[in-house]
């Protein structure tokens, strides 16, 4: 049974793990180390993309925001079909978290690899009630 990240040959990420790899935090710089650093191939959903602009952009202006999403679409595989709307709108139907969460965790179970999000309460509940393929740096 995998139980280690570098188990797997990729990794679903999402906005939270960015934000905090850009501001180099404790947990972002555990994220470039691990992952980014270890060579796990990184995959994100359309939907982290625009959240990670704003986020950014709402912090540092649009021009950073800008050069720093740059920086993630050079590392990471934007996965989006179909299929994981489909998958994102369930979940979103069936919990209580955000869609965008709901749209990493699609992602991550259309290509079963974990996704990795900063840890936060809505997420953890969600994890209690029903476990996903999901990881949370901390």
């Amino acid at each position: 049974m995998k139980k280690d990240l570098s188990d797997y040959p990729g990794v679903v990420v999402d906005t939270g793990v960015w934000i905090e790899y850009f501001i180099e935090t404790t947990l972002g710089k555990k994220f470039k180390e691990k992952i980014v650093e270890g060579r796990i191939s990184i995959y994100i959903s359309e939907t982290v993309v625009s959240e990670i602009f704003y986020v950014l952009c709402r912090q540092k202006g649009s021009q950073e925001a800008k050069r720093k999403l740059d920086m993630v679409l050079d590392g990471a595989e934007v996965i989006e079909s179909r299929e994981i709307q489909m998958i994102a709108g369930k979940y979103k139907c069936e919990r209580a978290i955000s869609l965008s969460d709901c749209f990493t965790i699609a992602v991550s179970k259309n290509m079963g690899y974990p996704a990795l999000f900063k840890e936060e309460d809505e997420i953890s509940k969600e994890l209690k009630k029903k476990p996903l393929i999901l990881s949370s740096f901390s």
